[in-house]
């Protein structure tokens, strides 16, 4: 392993950042809303008196649901550390994993429509999340206006990733499938920080495989399959990224694959509407802007 490998084991992705603290109920604890930008890789608007105002933080333990299906909706939450599945279960009982959600990831937002949480968050390890419940955001940004345009790009990113995911079940085989996994979760380790190259998964290869709709086997054929070719090297949950550019090749270039196909914090959607090389434009809203967070500020 590298270096880079031995630092990221030493923190274990999924221990608590040392700023934070030790209180296991987390009582008191909590993130200002400038820490919280930074968190989610938006700018601070320059309001002096959001200085002032603050999240509470909460510890999840590895195995705890921090929110289940089915559940009222009350709050956003985002990740600050360790990594979380969400899990969509069916009528008959069968479950679908939706996704990993990591540090600087948003959570919950499934439950503003409806009104009740459709997924369960699972906490993969000892995670810690910020708690946004949506009355005391949409009142920030009833009373901000300029943090209306940052919270959308904060849910136009998660909407890319689905954009991204769909792509790669309807285009991709199975070690296709298994390689743009491998380099997402490179891009978004490296993108916190962590070795791009080194890592360990903490979702299982059965996890993994409802993610992508592959069975627990067809997983474990294509990461020895990706093994054998020297492209990786795996040791149980541990994963070694030996040629980059291998990996990438086996996303079959003729199935023409977004550059966006790798999700990070920051990314965007590429335009859409594409004719003739002319972006067609998109009609705007006829909702005054702010008017709907006013409204869930009252609620």
């Amino acid at each position: 392993m590298t270096a880079a490998m031995s630092h990221y084991d030493a923190l274990d992705f999924g221990t608590i950042d040392q700023g934070t603290t030790s209180a296991p109920d987390h009582e008191g604890a909590n993130l200002s809303v400038r820490e919280l930008t930074r968190l989610l890789h938006i700018d601070y608007p320059d309001e002096a008196w959001l200085a002032r105002t603050a999240f509470a933080l909460r510890r999840v333990r590895e195995g705890e649901a921090l929110i289940r299906a089915g559940d009222k909706f009350h709050s956003l939450y985002i990740v600050r550390s360790g990594c979380f599945k969400t899990v969509y279960t069916d009528f008959s009982g069968s479950e679908q994993v939706l996704g990993f959600p990591m540090c600087g990831d948003l959570m919950g937002a499934d439950g503003i429509d409806g009104g009740h949480y459709s997924s369960t968050a699972v906490s993969l390890d000892t995670s810690e999340v910020v708690i946004v419940p949506l009355a005391s955001l949409a009142r920030l940004v009833s009373e901000c206006p300029s943090l209306e345009a940052l919270l959308y790009r904060v849910l136009s990113r998660e909407l890319v990733r689905v954009q991204n995911m769909a792509w790669t079940l309807g285009t991709l085989g199975a070690e296709g499938r298994v390689a743009a996994f491998l380099l997402s979760m490179s891009a978004r380790l490296g993108a916190l920080g962590y070795s791009r190259c080194s890592f360990n998964l903490r979702m299982t290869r059965q996890e993994i495989g409802s993610y992508l709709g592959l069975k627990l086997e067809t997983v474990s054929r294509a990461l020895s399959a990706l093994n054998t070719a020297g492209i990786i090297q795996v040791h149980q949950r541990s994963i070694d990224i030996v040629d980059a550019a291998a990996l990438r090749g086996v996303i079959d270039p003729a199935a023409g694959a977004p550059e966006g196909i790798v999700p990070h914090p920051g990314s965007a959607a590429a335009p859409g509407g594409v004719k003739d090389g002319r972006c067609a434009r998109k009609p705007r809203s006829q909702v005054p802007p702010g008017r709907a967070w006013r409204e869930l500020a009252a609620a």
